[in-house]
């Protein structure tokens, strides 16, 4: 694509309401070029907004935000509205540490009426603002962005069943339909939405629900965008605004693509050179996924789910080995759990794939459905740990604490490539009972730390006279640093890597503690019943005299970073942790 000036558009709403409607579609082209530009050299997630130029460009000049409240669902639609509300030159500083957020974010802008990070949210929040904004005699609108593929999502469901019960609500929910959720949408609403006769079957279940309800089927022409949108603001009721666009509009390779380049590294926008869903290099998401497909080579019963996320969990070489055996279910994660137990219950080996951070959407089914009824689930989670440049939001750090408090629930992290093989091997020859099986997001590095042998849950990496650090599997680097940094302090420690964190390991750990020894405990999750009150829950049971220093992300959430600026935010660097040792321990400090 040739790029053009893109410089002269609109920075601001009042800007964007000064220009004539014949304008709009000048300034789609300028933004399409700016984002393509931009995006291809940062990173982001260019292919949905790419789709919602026009349709931004068509909210705003109808709307009048911020007074009237616009939310996008997920906010991987947001970049047009950044642009339009005066962050061109924060685009520069996206993925970064500290830049321009990937999604909305309310402490950047005015504009920006909550922070989103998660599908499905959109409808429910604007209900609540427009039932408020009613109750405060207002009579601004409230407008909910949300895609088809988020349209599927329990809580989206649950909100578009009551957003139409007050009749006289200032509720506008724009459906930006373009057949895709991250991976090409699947079920029942797709259907609702193709064929030559969508809008006549779309009209008929959105009107049979209570709302009004216009549609434009070319959601790249600002003049169609903007007459439904007035004729939806001045219906004056809760209306649904149904929206066919492209993802991935003005960017040819995104054509082919899986995804429609829905999130890329950077990238070469001409040749698509570069272009990558997720990190390059090996990860425990690839180790797993060319595991199960050796197990799947030869087990029938092994079945592969995934709520709409497949890249993450590296299975689109599974889809064209196995299908029909690997399922994305779009984005439901809960609905992918409940399905998981219902193979369970029929003697199959179900396998669910996600990223930790969605996996606790679906929280009441692994309590209720697969620990209640101790069904043979494996969850593999990923991204459990700091996860890059996505929102606070998406780091997997709060997933021990609720899992072990799961009755039935097995939790385990690998502590290297080698044993995540093994257990997920040993794991699926007869499985027993619901297991979740954590993984980090970053890279395997060339050579992994030494872990030691593996036996009944746990590795003795190293020995040491002081005490021991005991961490996880994504902890262990730093471990190795930790001691390294205390052996200058005069202070010899050993290591025992934990890879069964429930059941812990509990015997194993206290044949090594001997009274008057020092315990650190590592973990790259949040400290209030995590990892490490596991081990002093074990001390505390035993009667061993010794002190713990426990290091974990505080009572706080992380910004999105790489993992060497999430820890240092969060406090937990191996210098980091060393100056606050001496601090508790008056013996470490350096004369």
């Amino acid at each position: 694509m040739e790029i053009i000036d893109y410089i002269d558009f609109a920075g601001s709403p009042a800007e964007l309401k000064k220009l004539p409607i014949e304008a709009l579609d000048g300034q789609a082209e300028k933004i399409r070029c700016f984002l393509i530009d931009k995006i291809s050299a940062t990173g982001g997630h260019i292919g949905a907004n790419l789709s919602v130029i026009e349709l931004t460009l068509a909210i705003h000049f109808v709307f009048n935000s911020p007074f009237d409240k616009i939310i996008f669902d997920t906010g991987h639609q947001g970049y047009t509205h950044k642009l339009l509300t005066g962050r061109r030159a924060a685009f520069d500083s996206l993925n970064t540490y500290k830049g321009m957020s990937r999604f909305i974010a309310r402490e950047e802008s005015e504009h920006d009426t909550i922070d989103a990070s998660h599908a499905g949210t959109s409808i429910s929040l604007a209900t609540g603002i427009s039932a408020a904004l009613k109750t405060k005699g207002s009579s601004d609108f409230t407008v909910s962005v949300i895609g088809d593929g988020s349209l599927v999502e329990g809580m989206a469901f649950e909100a578009l069943n009551f957003g139409s019960v007050d009749k006289d609500a200032k509720l506008i929910l724009v459906v930006n339909d373009n057949e895709m959720a991250i991976a090409p949408s699947v079920g029942g609403v797709r259907q609702l939405t193709i064929g030559d006769n969508w809008q006549e079957k779309s009209q008929h279940f959105f009107e049979s629900l209570g709302y009004g309800y216009f549609s434009v089927a070319n959601g790249h022409c600002t003049k169609s965008l903007v007459q439904a949108l007035k004729n939806a603001k001045t219906l004056g009721r809760p209306t649904v605004v149904h929206i066919k666009t492209l993802k991935g509009k003005g960017l040819d390779y995104a054509g082919s693509h899986p995804y429609k380049m829905h999130f890329s590294m950077p990238f070469n926008p001409i040749t698509g050179e570069g272009a990558s869903p997720t990190v390059a290099g090996k990860t425990f998401a690839v180790v797993f996924a060319e595991k199960l497909a050796a197990l799947m080579a030869s087990d029938p019963d092994i079945h592969v789910i995934t709520p709409a996320t497949p890249y993450a969990s590296s299975l689109d070489g599974l889809f064209a080995l196995f299908p029909g055996r690997v399922i994305d279910v779009g984005m439901a994660e809960q609905h992918a759990v409940g399905m998981a137990c219902g193979m369970a219950l029929e003697g199959l080996k179900p396998v669910v794939c996600m990223q930790t951070t969605f996996m606790q959407r679906a929280f009441d089914q692994l309590l209720h459905d697969a620990c209640y009824m101790n069904l043979p689930i494996t969850v593999l989670g990923v991204r459990a740990g700091f996860a890059g440049y996505d929102g606070s939001t998406h780091h997997g750090i709060y997933d021990i604490p609720y899992l072990k408090s799961f009755p039935n629930m097995q939790v385990e992290y690998p502590i290297n490539s080698v044993e995540a093989q093994r257990l997920l091997e040993r794991r699926l020859v007869s499985p027993v009972g619901p297991m979740v099986i954590l993984h980090p997001y970053e890279p395997l590095s060339t050579s992994e730390p030494d872990t030691g042998v593996l036996s009944k849950g746990m590795s003795i990496a190293a020995k040491g006279k002081n005490g021991f650090i005991i961490c996880l599997g994504n902890t262990l680097a730093k471990a190795w640093e930790l001691k390294s940094l205390l052996a200058n302090l005069g202070k010899t420690f050993g290591i025992i890597c934990v890879q069964s964190i429930k059941p812990f390991p509990v015997n194993g750990i206290l044949d090594l503690l001997v009274s008057g020894m020092d315990i650190i405990t590592l973990e790259e999750s949040v400290l209030a019943g995590g990892f490490g009150s596991v081990l002093l829950e074990t001390i505390s049971d035993s009667d061993i005299n010794l002190r713990v220093f426990r290091s974990g992300v505080e009572d706080s959430f992380i910004r999105p970073g790489s993992k060497q600026e999430c820890s240092d935010e969060a406090g937990i660097t191996a210098k980091q942790i060393v100056v606050k040792i001496q601090r508790r321990w008056m013996e470490y400090q350096e004369e």
